[in-house]
């Protein structure tokens, strides 16, 4: 157990901070320690909210760096009335005190006009050793309070809690809303009073990242808060159902057509002239939007909820998720197209709107465009993407579609996995001196197609080293003699014809060789054992891959025999393999591989890594070509 005892803090605290007992359980698979935060929020006035926050972490090594989160953003709607810091060591020396004119104070998009009052201020502390301690304090005042901070008493993996405490200040007529998860087996607690909600947490351990493992929102504890009556930029919401919340984005911070010039309506117009369907139209528009605007990153958190006006993307040719969103709706207005502005949660890890608690939620905004019975997603950020393909970003996840009625929760596409399919057709000629040519084919679809259309995009050395360092990169000595691309962007479908070489392929033994007989989808990868699995195992992508090969042996070479055709079927997935002896001294391979999407209990986490490590077992089978 550590004994520390720290002296005041210059500015932070008026009286001594006693830090009496990190012990063995919170330093255990922890890069830092959360040893006191406290959150005040008070929304007791109409139209405003303070946030006051006090934070000291206990860094512990390198990786323990960026738990500090020494950041704030803020807008002209917002205003930093203090922002302090200080350093010490784990005996309580003072290495430095930081005031708010040692923080750096940056745009947060630099150089686009109308992002212009969106900053961060922020602390840039590189540390000269390991442990120390850094405390944090900050008080900010805004003018909304549509979106209240949340209690996330832990927020990442690897990083444990002392203590956090997070208090909200309410006017009793307009108590906030709140939903708190997964605080069972946890020491919080939740107290409320007329005019206050308190939750406390004490020694919250860290927990490590697993092989597979879920997001750690998924099952950490939290607690979200929101007002039926809230202010937005000084627009005033209501927020009781997502009717209500729709409807009032609808009318107070969305776009209609006639915000753009009339010469873009009768562009619009022009363009979809002679389209009797709307999905040609929308297609006809989304490509519009794709040649003539870029995308800039503003994080809906610092950049608002409110979107650029159309007339202004349309004028500069830039905007950030919601005004690209806006932008494409508002053209699909003028052409009499409808379409959903729709907020979400864009990432991997499929965090979907959470349907039972009504208020501004997510970090991305795409645009949904109905058709018939269902609906066609279209990222508006992207200038490649093809219409109507959501990307492993923004599929099968509960999102908030805003809609002429108000709005409601929908659920986005979800891939099965034979959607997600990739085909592979090799033509091999195996040289008399071990090398490998060959004619590959490779189609993909789905998810997989995310993966590997953008090649299509670079130069000759770009494509070498796609295949050298990501598609192919256990293939030592790999040359790509040509590569040829058809990207077929309405069936949403990537062919790649390349003529590959690689020197050395199969290992020479004697006057024999050893060939490994899958050349072009090996998985090499095998799960790390886990002896006392803790977490649950989340296959978050299923996909089906199918692999052929014609391979000639050289001229004067044969194979005396050859492996046992394989087929493996379970919860995870399927692996079948057959080598069959052809015509004219040729082999012909053939693999299949299916994983499946789910969630499995941590249980089950040996069993898949069994499966994975005969995958990968198989995939290297070797033969022997010997010689006569």
């Amino acid at each position: 157990m550590f004994l520390i005892i720290l002296v005041p803090f210059s500015g932070l605290a008026q009286s001594e901070y006693l830090l009496a007992g990190i012990t063995k359980e919170l330093r255990e698979n922890a890069n830092s320690i959360l040893l006191e935060e406290n959150d005040e929020v008070d929304v007791s006035q109409p139209g405003k909210m303070i946030l006051k926050r006090h934070r000291v972490v206990a860094v512990l090594n390198k990786a323990g760096v960026d738990d500090v989160e020494t950041y704030v953003g803020y807008d002209k709607g917002t205003r930093i009335k203090n922002i302090e810091a200080s350093v010490t060591d784990f005996f309580g020396k003072e290495i430095t005190n930081i005031k708010r004119k040692d923080f750096k104070d940056v745009s947060a998009v630099d150089g686009f006009s109308i992002y212009s009052d969106d900053r961060v201020v922020y602390l840039d502390y590189v540390p000269t050793k390991y442990p120390y301690i850094l405390s944090f304090t900050y008080e900010i005042e805004s003018n909304s309070t549509a979106y209240l901070p949340r209690w996330n008493p832990i927020s990442q993996y690897n990083t444990s809690t002392k203590n956090s405490s997070f208090k909200i200040k309410f006017d009793p007529s307009n108590k906030p809303r709140y939903k708190a998860s997964n605080l069972e087996g946890f020491d919080i607690s939740i107290t409320e009073s007329e005019t206050e909600i308190s939750c406390i947490a004490k020694n919250m351990m860290a927990f490590s990242q697993e092989h597979g493992s879920p997001s750690l929102r998924d099952f950490y504890p939290n607690v979200i808060f929101a007002l039926d009556q809230f202010h937005l930029v000084g627009l005033q919401g209501r927020a009781n159902d997502w009717g209500v919340l729709g409807a009032w984005i609808n009318e107070k911070l969305l776009f209609e057509a006639g915000d753009l010039p009339e010469e873009t309506v009768l562009k619009m117009k022009g363009l979809v002239k002679g389209e009797v369907t709307n999905e040609a139209k929308a297609r006809k528009v989304y490509e519009y939007v794709q040649n003539k605007v870029r995308y800039i990153s503003v994080q809906i958190g610092i950049g608002g909820w409110k979107p650029a006006p159309a007339s202004e993307v349309d004028k500069l040719g830039y905007g950030d998720c919601k005004a690209l969103t806006n932008y494409t709706k508002v053209l699909l207005d003028a052409v009499g197209v409808p379409s959903y502005y729709t907020l979400l949660y864009s990432d991997r890890n499929e965090k979907d709107i959470d349907k039972d608690f009504p208020v501004l939620q997510g970090n991305h905004a795409i645009l949904g465009v109905p058709n018939g019975d269902d609906i066609i997603w279209l990222e508006c950020t992207s200038q490649l993407v093809p219409f109507g393909y959501i990307g492993n970003n923004n599929d099968d996840r509960d999102v908030f579609m805003v809609t002429p009625d108000g709005g409601e929760i929908v659920h986005t596409k979800k891939y099965e996995f034979d959607e997600n399919f990739q085909k592979t057709e090799a033509i091999v000629e195996v040289t008399p001196n071990g090398d490998v040519v060959a004619q590959v084919v490779c189609s993909t679809e789905g998810l997989q197609y995310g993966g590997v259309f953008s090649v299509e995009r670079e130069d000759a050395r770009g494509i070498e080293a796609f295949y050298k360092e990501n598609k192919w990169d256990y293939l030592n000595n790999l040359t790509i003699a040509s590569a040829e691309f058809e990207n077929n962007r309405k069936d949403i479908r990537f062919k790649e014809t390349l003529e590959v070489q690689i020197p050395g392929y199969c290992e020479r033994i004697n006057d024999n060789y050893l060939l490994a007989i899958n050349i072009f989808n090996q998985v090499n990868y095998v799960p790390p054992r886990s002896k006392n699995r803790k977490l649950d195992l989340k296959i978050s992508e299923g996909y089906k891959d199918v692999d052929t090969a014609e391979i000639q042996i050289p001229e004067g070479f044969f194979v005396e025999t050859l492996p046992e055709n394989t087929e493996i079927n379970n919860k995870f997935g399927a692996y079948l393999m057959n080598i069959a002896q052809g015509d004219d001294n040729k082999l012909v391979f053939n693999r299949t591989l299916i994983m499946k999407k789910g969630v499995f209990p941590p249980e089950d986490y040996n069993e898949y890594r069994s499966f994975m490590r005969q995958v990968s077992r198989l995939d290297k089978t070797k033969i022997i070509l010997k010689k006569h």
